[in-house]
This record gives structure tokens, sequence and C-alpha cells, in this order.
């Protein structure tokens, strides 16, 4: 059998948050088992590629990151023949026929659990030692750290695949999460980042959202605190007023609206309206001073006409969310939305999309240029040279939202600073602490 210490690995993750959640706990696995882990994948005796399955441009990048791998593949002088394991939502959804269609891969697992390893180790003839289902960063040490709060969704969103994959939502308990929030603050973390499929759906037994986050607040000194990931039908009162009055919760929620047509959002499976999401803008706005919202819209659902894609804009408009994100239907097998009739052609499709980024390009714009002037706190992430920095306002998520650009002479990586913004781009924000 082979020893942990002679092999080396690599994990690729895809994907979302919550996917990347997975890998880095398997990232944690692995470390602990004693596996080196490789600077690259063509350098690694074990390529792992944790996959998504979410939409259709999801699995293409998938299947070319599995190819690739497979392209990689050295042979080790040690004897052992490289290996290629292929994890994660799309091997969950597609199992058969990755195994028909790409009989390269050597070992094809679900979704990434605490069994995979050892499970993987059997498989390959290695010596499996005791380890922990830990969260590990894949690369360094970020200032951040996704906290997941629950697995799965119940929304039943008529286009979404998700409960196929990963079933009903099941959230897991406030001690296992906390167990989570205070690894991460072990290794300095300075924003925790709770995630899940509906994040404001959370309940635990008799606790809510709410309740959690406030168990997080006393359990952990974290000075940020994100919220990922909210269904709008979930923001209840009590969430509200807890982010209006904890200051370590960061004015920002992600709402994922998907569309203000309400011919469409019924057919989607949601409630809602331009009035009902534009009464809910604004309340938020009149509860938490200065919050910033994102949200994220489908274009080209089936039986989306002119006037559905027009109430849509007209709603960006109105509303003038600070962030905004897009994506194109996909008809995903198995999905209530697979079979609807009167498919969008993918010009228009294409079309809808590239405008609506367009309008929302020069409502962000507008809007961080409004900031110039205004003094806020900066996450400082990166240096670029002798005073020049890259940073993250408490307004902006890592990965998804814009960037800070700081001019400093006396800070440290990972600190958080109160700057002036003196200057704004499409997305980012440019800015000076003394």
């Amino acid at each position: 059998m082979f020893s942990p210490e002679e092999l080396s690995y690599y994990i690729v993750s895809l994907g979302c948050a919550k996917n990347q959640v997975d890998a880095e706990k398997l990232n944690g696995s692995f470390r602990g088992a004693d596996f080196p882990l490789a600077e690259s994948a063509e350098e690694a005796d074990i390529i792992v590629i944790n996959t998504c399955g979410f939409i259709e441009e999801a699995k293409k990048e998938s299947i070319d990151a599995i190819l690739d791998a497979i392209a990689l593949r050295r042979r080790n002088v040690t004897g052992f023949s490289p290996k290629l394991v292929v994890a994660g939502c799309l091997s969950k959804r597609y199992a058969r026929e990755l195994r028909k269609g790409i009989p390269e891969i050597d070992f094809l697992y679900g979704l990434i659990d605490e069994k995979l390893l050892p499970e993987m180790c059997r498989t390959f003839g290695i010596r499996m030692r005791k380890s922990h289902f830990r969260q590990v960063p894949l690369g360094g040490m970020p200032p951040f750290a996704y906290i997941k709060i629950s697995e799965g969704c119940s929304n039943n969103c008529s286009y979404c695949a998700i409960p196929l994959i990963r079933g009903e939502a099941r959230h897991f308990s406030p001690e296992k999460i906390l167990r989570d929030v205070s690894e991460a603050e072990s290794r300095n973390v300075r924003e925790l980042i709770l995630v899940a499929q509906d994040v404001a759906a959370y309940r635990h037994g008799s606790t809510s959202l709410a309740g959690l986050v406030r168990r997080i607040c006393k359990k952990s000194a974290v000075p940020w605190i994100r919220l990922m990931y909210c269904h709008p039908d979930h923001i209840d009162e009590e969430m509200i007023d807890l982010i209006a009055s904890e200051r370590r919760i960061c004015r920002y929620l992600d709402l994922p609206f998907q569309h203000a047509s309400p011919k469409i959002l019924r057919a989607m499976g949601r409630r809602g309206s331009p009035e009902t999401y534009l009464r809910m803008v604004e309340k938020l706005r009149n509860a938490i001073d200065g919050i910033h919202i994102r949200s994220t819209f489908m274009v080209g659902f089936p039986g989306e006409t002119d006037d559905d894609f027009s109430t849509l804009i007209d709603f960006i408009k109105a509303a003038r969310l600070e962030r905004a994100g897009a994506f194109m239907f996909s008809p995903e097998e198995g999905t209530r939305a697979f079979h609807l009739k009167n498919p969008v052609p993918g010009r228009v499709k294409r079309m809808r999309y590239k405008r609506l980024l367009s309008v929302q390009k020069k409502i962000s714009e507008e809007i961080l240029r409004s900031m110039i002037g205004m003094r806020v706190d900066v996450l400082v992430e990166e240096r670029l040279k002798k005073d020049r920095w890259i940073g993250r306002s408490e307004f902006d998520a890592p990965e998804v939202d814009g960037i800070f650009f700081l001019t400093a002479k006396r800070v440290e990586l990972h600190s958080i600073v109160k700057a002036e913004v003196t200057g704004a781009a499409e997305y980012d924000l440019y800015g000076v602490s003394d």
C-alpha cells in the first residue's frame, strides 16, 4: 500500500461559495491525513475536481476542467499512477453519463462529505489515517471565511436543479455552525460570510437566522459578519432589526429577486411584483442606515415577452440597487421549467442580458460616484506596492463585487481601516487612509 506522505494532491473547486466550503473541508481532510499539497495540478499525484452542475455554462466549465486534468496527468516515479477524482454537483447528477463518457476518471463521487477520502484511499490502495473533516482554505489564508449554515433547498423554484442535486433544506445545528466559526476565528479571519442556498430560511428548532447570528456575535469577536443568498420572501422584521442594531453585521444584503414581472415570477414558482419588491427595498433602506443591496436577475425565462423584460428593466431603474448580476435561463432536466413552452430565442436572451447589465452598470457607477467624500471601513487584503493596497469596503462581498484601491502608508495586511473615498470607477472605489 502507498502512504499519504508519498502522494501529493491538488483540488480544483468550481461554482458557488457553498461548493467552495465543501472543497475546503475536503482540503482539511487531506491535510489532516498528511497528504502533501502540490503546487499545481500538473505536479499532483491526485487531482480532485469539485464540479458545478447548476446551469449549462457551469456544466461545460466542469467538463472542460475534467478534460484538462486528464491531459495534465503525469507518470509518477514512485509507481503510483496519477489519479483523477471527480466529485460535486455534476457527478452527483450525471454519474452514469460521466462514467460512460469519460472512462479516464479514476474515482467518481457525489457531493463531498467526510466519507470521500476514506473511500478514495481504499480504492487507490492508500493507507488511510484518521483525519478531521474541517475547513481549510484552498489557497493561502484569506481574511474571510465562508460559513455554510444549511444544505439543500425547499423553495422549489421551477427552474432550479439544486433540490434535485442536494435535496430538501437541512439546517445545521447552531453548535456545528459555531464550531466552524471558532475554527475560522483561529485562522484570524476578519469576516464571516454566512452562506446557504437560502440563508434567510434558516431555522433549527427554535433558532431563527437572527437567533443564530446573535449567538455568533456573542461567541465570536470577528468584526464583520455578512449574509449572502437571502430569498426575499424570508427576510423578516427580526432580522432587519438585528442588522440595524448590530454594527458588526455588514450593511449589505444579497436578495436574489430573479425577476420583476408577476407573470414570470409566478412561472418561476416565486411570489412578488415590482410594487412589493420596491416596498421591500424602501423598507430596508429606511430601517438600515446606508445599506447596500445586491440582487441577481434571470433573463430569457420561457414565455418572457418584451413587456415582461421592460417591467424588469423599469424595476431595476426604480430600485437603483447598488449591485446586481444576471444570467440567462438554462433549461435543466428534471425541473418544471424544462418542459415549458414558448422558449426565448438565444439571440434575444443575449440581447436582454447585455441590456440589463448595461442599465445596471450605469446605476452602480452613479451610486459609487455619489460616495466620493464618504469615510468607509475597508478590509485590507493585498499589497500592490509600497503604499498601494487592494481591499474591500463592507459594501462589497469577495469574488462577486468590486474592490477598493487604497493609498495608505501605515496599515497592516488584513486590518480594517477607515478610508475616505476619493474616486470611483464602474464597479470599484479609490481612497486614502491616514
